[in-house]
């Protein structure tokens, strides 16, 4: 089973999962957590051994990147990181740190073509949960300044400003919320108390693990397709 987590900068895609993590993984139930820079000086990934030791100055040189170049290379990582480990044992349930979703939606944001971006991720193995941490640019800046914002996430503004922020995130919302509605996304009000928004991911994840997986193939490429009715998971109140 691939579970995905997706959502804009600032979201709290990897504390999620990090925390997720630690209470799915078990050893009666191994839970694997992917994120797409763990081919980076992994001998678990042989392919990925040209690959300079330093993830953060490959971060640098890759958002320096053409977009079309910079969109196929992440998209590359990503499938590397997730079936390309050796050591990876078969049919243990996976979960993504991101996957492709917020980097597709970047790169749609800094002009590539829609349909070809999506025919490209269509590409990639599918994921059948999604969950959408969903939270407004606004909160996701207070967040993250003065930590850890970059050029990447600001429109390639190099002062990384305010504006440029939240104009940005805005136009990268508007592709994920697109997908959520069409692909069925369970979507969670990210705001809300970490630990609110873990259990509402774990919680979700742990009934998908112990009821029976259907048999058929997910309905759209991406994403399994839940009952609508059902698409937004409120964390406990």
């Amino acid at each position: 089973m691939i579970i995905s987590v997706a959502g804009t900068d600032g979201a709290g895609k990897s504390t999620v999962t990090r925390r997720v993590h630690a209470l799915l993984d078990t050893p009666e139930r191994p839970v694997r957590r992917v994120d797409r820079w763990d081919i980076v000086d992994n001998p678990a990934y042989p392919a990925a051994r040209f690959m300079r030791p330093d993830v953060p100055d490959t971060r640098l040189c890759v958002a320096e990147m053409p977009t079309t170049s910079r969109f196929l290379f992440l998209m590359w990582s990503i499938g590397l990181a997730l079936t390309g480990n050796e050591a990876m044992p078969g049919g243990q349930p996976v979960l993504l740190d991101g996957y492709w979703m917020k980097h597709a939606a970047s790169e749609t944001v800094y002009g590539l073509d829609r349909a070809w971006t999506e025919s490209v991720t269509a590409g990639l193995p599918r994921s059948d949960l999604v969950f959408y941490l969903r939270l407004d640019p606004a909160v996701a800046w207070e967040r993250k300044r003065g930590r850890d914002v970059v050029p990447y996430e600001c429109g390639m503004d190099p002062d990384c400003s305010e504006r440029s922020f939240l104009s940005h995130q805005q136009e990268i919302l508007k592709v994920l919320d697109s997908w959520a509605e069409r692909d069925g996304w369970t979507e969670i009000d990210a705001a809300a108390p970490l630990d609110e928004v873990v259990a509402a991911v774990a919680g979700g994840i742990g009934a998908a693990l112990a009821a029976p997986r259907p048999g058929g193939p997910p309905a759209v490429p991406g994403t399994t397709r839940p009952d609508p009715s059902s698409r937004k998971q409120d964390v406990p109140s």
